[in-house]
């Protein structure tokens, strides 16, 4: 999967925060990027039963992450300087899994417990440690603006089905990512708080990865 948003000689030049982050968690998302699930998920290669199994478990995921953000913004000024509205997936999540014919929500898996409690702990403990969520799903939607496009076409879905959690910003997506970043390295955060954003970031891309895991063994022991 070519790494969207990364390589690209157009894209300015990571710096300070940013780069922290990028550099931080490079090695993670090139891991992340060649796990099976992700690999097949890049070919357009998920019956939509597995990608509903999938969206469930993020469904879980953003019903601890979403309202984790939200109070973190209403009490530090400087996870409000960063966050939208838009950075919120559960509702859309819901509509993508009414698009894709999925009337009940799936269980919670192992992976995805492990998940939404880290979330709930580093909400406990600073509110400034969610920006490390918030880098990872906001970097997500580069690549995965480009999954979308490559399952809607292979689920025969239509241009604005099922895909607002991987794709939701839309056309908008290269503006949003640019302020994003631009938004990052104007944060008035200390060397530490800093650190522990990494180290949060560098944690999504490992439990996000053992979610698509286990997602992919469910799929491979039922066929």
């Amino acid at each position: 999967m070519e790494n969207h948003g990364h390589h690209h000689g157009q894209m300015p030049k990571a710096t300070g925060f940013h780069l922290k982050l990028k550099e931080g968690t490079q090695a993670l998302h090139d891991d992340a990027e060649a796990g099976s699930f992700q690999v097949r998920m890049v070919e357009g290669n998920l019956a939509r039963a597995e990608f509903s199994t999938f969206l469930c478990q993020m469904h879980h995921v953003h019903s601890i992450l979403d309202p984790s953000l939200e109070s973190a913004a209403e009490s530090d000024s400087r996870v409000s300087q960063i966050f939208e509205k838009s950075h919120l997936r559960k509702l859309r999540i819901e509509q993508d899994l009414e698009d894709l014919g999925c009337s009940e929500m799936q269980d919670v898996l192992p992976s995805t417990l492990r998940f939404t409690t880290y979330i709930n702990k580093m909400s406990e403990k600073s509110a400034t440690s969610l920006i490390g969520f918030l880098y990872v799903k906001e970097g997500a939607t580069n690549g995965n603006k480009f999954i979308a496009k490559k399952l809607r076409a292979t689920m025969g879905l239509g241009d604005d089905k099922a895909m607002g959690y991987l794709d939701p910003h839309g056309e908008d997506q290269r503006r949003c990512w640019n302020a994003f970043k631009q938004n990052l390295n104007q944060l008035d955060l200390t060397d530490d708080e800093q650190a522990e954003c990494v180290e949060v970031a560098q944690e999504t891309f490992r439990m996000v990865m053992d979610v698509s895991k286990e997602v992919d063994s469910l799929n491979t022991a039922s066929v």
